[in-house]
């Protein structure tokens, strides 16, 4: 496919970017000295899952155990909200490591959009954009992809979003660093083809929960920003997961917050065939962003640049 169709248009960018760069966090609460009551719901409090002066590895098991507990995750009911945009029902499915879907849509248009991931390559499509077509790309072509200017962090980094956090060890981490309000702070640097990424954990010093996630360039630009909170613990796997996400991208200019109302863990889906195929949608053409005839045009070019 050649660049003439001008794939980077204005519309297409920022929804690319604020769903797969995000990274996610979890909101702060009150304390007391064996139980956090701030995230407190109904008769389940989150405990204290941290000693007073823990350790990197102490924080670090600590997430990774809240995260391990979800073997699948689905939110049928669920609001995606974009400043000026009309608000969005949505549906997220996730099963770590890749596989992922957000679908949103309103009662009069139908399907607005449909962001995915499986095993084998992730998908774009907004029904909106001009030109239509359905963006794609196989994981193991990530790296030498046009998509890597538009998605700066993997795809399969989706369940992130969710607050299914993950430290990789092929990252080398980093404190914990005490920030001036009395938070915990775990700093990873992230190896990538053209530099180095720098992701800042900042967490709550009792739960370990996660309530700020940011990542920043090596020079301390700083890329994506989330914040999640209403945390609440999930009864079918144990796991505090937040119910309400902010997400911005100041580079684009992206804001967007999901909210999620209903949540089941670690039940099967009904139809995974379908639930992590790669749709296709009548008129929109796929196009491989591993392709290297296609060009990604940078934000504010016309198509013809």
């Amino acid at each position: 496919m050649s660049s003439s169709n001008g794939l980077a248009t204005r519309t297409s960018l920022p929804l690319v970017l604020f769903v797969t760069t995000v990274v996610l966090v979890a909101g702060s609460g009150a304390s007391c000295p064996n139980v956090i009551r701030g995230y407190q719901v109904g008769i389940m409090p989150l405990p204290r899952t941290l000693p007073a002066q823990p350790t990197r590895e102490q924080i670090i098991a600590a997430i990774e155990d809240n995260t391990s507990r979800v073997r699948s995750y689905a939110a049928t009911q669920a609001v995606l909200v974009v400043p000026g945009v009309p608000r969005l029902s949505a549906q997220v499915a996730c099963e770590p490591p890749r596989r992922f879907r957000l679908r949103a849509q309103t009662s009069l248009t139908g399907n607005e959009l449909d962001i995915g991931s499986n095993d084998d390559l992730f998908w774009l499509w907004i029904r909106r954009h001009e030109p239509p077509i359905m963006l794609f790309c196989q994981h193991e072509k990530y790296e030498q992809s046009s998509a890597r200017q538009v998605l700066p962090i993997r795809a399969d980094w989706m369940p992130e979003l969710l607050g299914l956090v993950r430290f990789s060890p092929q990252h080398r981490h980093e404190g914990p660093f005490m920030t001036a309000d009395g938070r915990l702070e775990i700093r990873s640097t992230i190896d990538s083809p053209d530099e180095q990424l720098v992701r800042s954990i900042i967490l709550h010093p009792m739960t370990g929960l996660v309530e700020e996630q940011h990542l920043f360039t090596s020079t301390g630009k700083r890329l994506a920003s989330v914040r999640a909170s209403r945390h609440r613990v999930d009864p079918g796997s144990g796991a505090a997961l937040p119910r309400l996400i902010d997400v911005s991208w100041p580079g684009s200019g992206v804001e967007f917050t999901l909210e999620v109302t209903s949540l089941v863990t670690n039940v099967p889906s009904t139809d995974p065939g379908q639930l992590w195929h790669m749709p296709a949608y009548d008129g929109y053409e796929p196009i491989d962003l591993a392709d290297p005839s296609v060009v990604i045009a940078p934000v504010g070019a016309s198509p013809g640049q």
